[in-house]
């Protein structure tokens, strides 16, 4: 019997140091623990920043209209 895959797209804020942002759409098998790693390695650079510099790195969920809106815009 062969396993069957089930997947999910979500979409994703992903802000950067420097503050500037830009929307991706991502198909996962676990969309919490996918989000949790962007979590996790956006608060990694964050840690890495000069102590001076802001840490505004951050990944957010967001809806598929919010994407799309955000697509459209660009």
């Amino acid at each position: 019997m062969t396993g069957t895959i089930i997947t999910r797209d979500i979409f994703l804020r992903h802000t950067t140091v420097d503050g500037k942002s830009y929307v991706a759409s991502h198909r996962v098998w676990d969309a919490e623990r996918y989000i949790a790693a962007q979590k996790k390695a956006a608060t990694d650079v964050n840690a890495k920043q000069d102590a001076d510099k802001p840490r505004r790195a951050c990944v957010d969920q967001i809806t598929e209209e919010q994407y799309r809106a955000a697509r459209a815009a660009r």
